[in-house]
């Protein structure tokens, strides 16, 4: 697959002496992530056709997708026209390549003509980073807890999106108006990246779909997505949605953890956003098996001691009315965790 000219990894061009030279440093190197870097741009630049992605589960069961290159690179140019963000845009890459944000981040430097400045994907990226940049992607978790001076690098970069998981309330909070453009992002492996964005903004907005994206939902108001730039793709998610129309929607929760509590269906991801800021322990909605309701709400704890039930409960039934309210409170430690940090829900 091409590379354009003017792409720049950590300063180097992928000319033939050039690149060979750095992808034969990047492979002897003792970072992981750096040895990750070089195998897929090997790929890339190979005689291969396709390249493999490892689905998350948004669309059902995990699986490995093989995918024509020429996919990657659409998904490419749309985020770059998108964004205004075509050759000469300085990036910025700390997510780990295993997962397809990470991957794209690669494709559209490599295709776009980027320069792009690749760093441990950590947990505080930003208190390593000294220069300003045209356009970064971070998980939320990258975002939490910034200090003063990770603040001042974030509000540097002109172009900023956020994924891989929910984005807190009291983050998206903190990082409106921070003089550059901040947006929430969504997608999935089998859509190669993001096909939606909205902005980061003091009340709740819609995602809006990227050119050539329409969406519809079906009889149990879950997305199907249709992109056009991936061969008119369609995708059939596990995503409850408020469908605005073929170009807008409100993100609901997941299908697959839907509780129906005495015939109330109720997403535990809607809950959970109404108890950020009052909930200061970390936490997730769950349900139990309820002899009457069918399933009740629960609330699980981070904590390996037995939780002040009572005092939780207190403080969900200042936000939450009706059968939002959890019926008990569970302790769980360690909270189980997918290797991209979303915490996996128990339901029973």
């Amino acid at each position: 697959m091409m590379v354009h000219a003017e792409f720049r990894y950590n300063g180097h061009a992928l000319t033939h002496t050039e690149g060979d030279g750095l992808l034969e440093k990047l492979e002897g190197s003792s970072e992981p992530w750096m040895r990750e870097h070089a195998l897929f741009i090997r790929r890339w630049l190979s005689d291969e056709t396709h390249i493999e992605v490892q689905t998350s589960g948004s669309t059902g069961e995990p699986k490995v997708w093989s995918l024509p290159k020429e996919m990657f690179a659409a998904s490419a140019a749309i985020t770059g026209r998108h964004f205004a963000c075509l050759n000469g845009t300085r990036a910025l890459l700390c997510l780990p390549t295993s997962f397809i944000a990470g991957k794209m981040m690669l494709v559209r430097a490599m295709t776009l003509g980027w320069a792009l400045d690749a760093i441990a994907p950590t947990s505080h990226p930003l208190s390593v980073i000294e220069d300003a940049y045209d356009f970064a992607a971070f998980t939320p978790m990258q975002l939490t807890g910034l200090s003063e001076r990770e603040m001042r690098r974030f509000a540097a970069i002109r172009t900023v999106i956020v994924g891989g998981a929910a984005v807190p309330e009291s983050l998206r909070h903190k990082l409106t108006a921070r003089g550059n453009e901040v947006f929430e992002t969504y997608g999935m492996a089998e859509t190669l990246s993001h096909v939606a964005v909205r902005r980061f903004a003091e009340q709740e907005v819609p995602f809006e779909a990227l050119a050539g994206v329409r969406f519809r939902a079906d009889d149990e108001g879950r997305l199907v997505i249709t992109i056009k730039h991936l061969g008119e793709l369609e995708v059939q998610t596990q995503d409850v949605v408020a469908l605005i129309d073929d170009r807008h929607f409100y993100y609901r929760g997941r299908f697959d953890s839907m509780i129906n509590s005495g015939g109330i269906k109720l997403f535990p991801e809607a809950i959970e956003k109404k108890l950020q800021g009052t909930l200061t322990i970390p936490f997730y909605i769950g349900s139990e098996v309820d002899a009457v309701l069918g399933q009740r709400v629960v609330l699980y704890v981070e904590s390996a001691e037995t939780p002040d039930e009572r005092q939780l409960l207190g403080r969900c039934r200042e936000v939450l009315t009706g059968y939002e309210v959890p019926k008990a409170v569970r302790s769980q430690y360690p909270f189980e965790r997918t290797a991209s940090g979303k915490i996996k829900r128990i339901n029973k």
